[in-house]
């Protein structure tokens, strides 16, 4: 039951590849913070992501080249596959169909691509990005030296005294109870329903009974500061001010950590673990309480990297759509009436407005992984399209067809036919396309043909027919 507790992620694989990429920012922060420290600084959060980001998609580049080649090359083979499905629209003919599926085949391998092998690469990219969005949403959960800053804190308001358990349940009930109201505990509302948790049935018997004569009361502890930790690396300005308010006796505590976590997350001037609209409202807050609006840094340049984080998130991600292969852009009329593809541009036209609603409400620390993702793929892909552009299509298609029919002979299957097929011009009426005169005409041929079979089988040797007109060839002949 604690595995819902912990602030590492457990889903399977995810929580697998989110502990090998923690450790991965755990080294960045490592080396960060020794180079900081030679100019009497500590090592940034925002830098910290950056770095990351960077490094998990340069691994992940031999992925990318070939889901983002696969879609340059489907952009270019797109009108033969089309064309092929028309000539075979309505069908069903298991012949036809069959041979449909030979000549599609045949263009897939004539440009060297796969029908599947856009999706292996996703499957296989997923859980990265999930585990990257994981790692960097909770960096004190993968970073030791972050989560040390908590620790005086929240021990302190959980009441845990020297031998690591909770010694007052009092303090603990009333820290539990208060930062359940915090506006980001919303996040984590799952992990306030254990009874000594939970603000409806906690009570000094629960606590006493779970976190101090429990046998298992370090482990309780211990998944609890955890969620503590998770709360409180989210809050805002406004939620901190709350907390120092609601306990004056851990006021400079409450002020100290916070004022460490700023070192970690200040970046360009604002605190990357708040929202922008957080940091917005703080900024406008503070300029509305000195009575101090004229242009000043202290207050317009939060505001002003607060609002170009969301929008920077939207431009870059509709230039990494502008510039990534689609179909759209070289398709007929008829394709783009193709329900799929417009529900594609649909998806494209929003995804960049829905990048920037996100952000402005998520840790402005994720706007930044989004933002350096964007431009690194964008980077990726500018090249991989100079790259297709400079490539001589006729020989690689050549160089495929070769390999594919070497491929079909050793399957035993000719495949000279099928790539000629795939090589013509398909934008023709489907040739095994009857009329109904002809079908009529056809039918009327079949059923004659088997009935003049079928007098024929009659008349075989050995039927009764055959030997009543042998008995009447008899007469006949004896007669004379």
């Amino acid at each position: 039951m604690y595995d819902l507790l912990l602030t590492k992620n457990t889903t399977f694989i995810i929580g697998q590849v989110a502990w090998v990429l923690g450790k991965l920012m755990q080294g960045i922060f490592f080396i960060l913070d020794k180079i900081a420290a030679l100019w009497g600084g500590t090592a940034n959060i925002g830098v910290a992501i950056i770095i990351f980001t960077v490094i998990i998609y340069l691994l992940m580049l031999p992925l990318t080249i070939k889901q983002q080649k696969f879609s340059k090359m489907s952009a270019i083979m797109n009108p033969e596959i089309q064309a092929i499905q028309a000539k075979y629209k309505g069908t069903k003919d298991p012949d036809l169909m069959q041979q449909m599926q030979q000549e599609t085949s045949a263009v897939y391998a004539k440009y060297g691509v796969s029908p599947s092998g856009s999706c292996v690469q996703l499957l296989i990219q997923m859980p990265i990005l999930f585990a990257l969005y994981r790692v960097i949403y909770a960096i004190p959960a993968y970073v030791p030296m972050v989560k040390n800053e908590f620790m005086n804190l929240v021990n302190a308001l959980m009441g845990v005294d020297s031998t690591g358990i909770v010694g007052d349940a009092n303090i603990f009930k009333n820290s539990a109870t208060f930062i359940q109201t915090l506006s980001s505990a919303g996040a984590y509302k799952r992990q306030f329903k254990l009874d000594y948790l939970n603000t409806e049935t906690i009570s000094i018997d629960n606590i006493t009974s779970n976190l101090i004569n429990n046998p298992d009361a370090l482990a309780n502890v211990e998944t609890t500061r955890n969620t503590f930790i998770d709360v409180l690396n989210r809050a805002s300005s406004k939620d901190w001010n709350a907390l120092a308010t609601q306990f004056p006796n851990f006021t400079d505590l409450v002020h100290s950590t916070n004022a460490a976590l700023e070192k970690y997350n200040l970046f360009l001037g604002i605190n990357i673990g708040y929202s922008p609209l957080d940091t917005i409202k703080s900024s406008w807050a503070e300029a509305h309480a000195t009575g101090d609006f004229a242009f000043s840094l202290t207050w317009v340049l939060p505001i002003l990297v607060a609002v170009m984080i969301p929008l920077l998130a939207a431009l870059t991600q509709w230039i990494g759509v502008k510039l990534a292969p689609n179909a759209n852009n070289n398709a007929t009329q008829g394709q783009e009436e193709n329900p799929m593809m417009s529900s594609m541009k649909m998806m494209n036209t929003f995804m960049p407005i829905m990048s920037a609603v996100f952000c402005f409400s998520l840790p402005a620390g994720m706007g930044i992984y989004w933002i350096v993702g964007a431009v690194v793929r964008s980077v990726q892909q500018i090249a991989i399209n100079k790259y297709i552009d400079k490539m001589d299509i006729d020989k690689v298609i050549e160089k495929n067809t070769a390999k594919y029919e070497e491929k079909l002979k050793k399957k035993g299957v000719f495949a000279q036919g099928i790539n000629n097929k795939a090589k013509s011009n398909t934008k023709y009426v489907n040739p095994y396309a009857k009329t109904k005169s002809e079908s009529n005409t056809a039918n009327y041929n079949k059923n004659n043909t088997r009935a003049n079979a079928k007098n024929d089988k009659i008349s075989s040797s050995g039927s009764i027919a055959s030997k009543a007109r042998m008995v009447k060839d008899f007469n006949e002949k004896n007669n004379k």
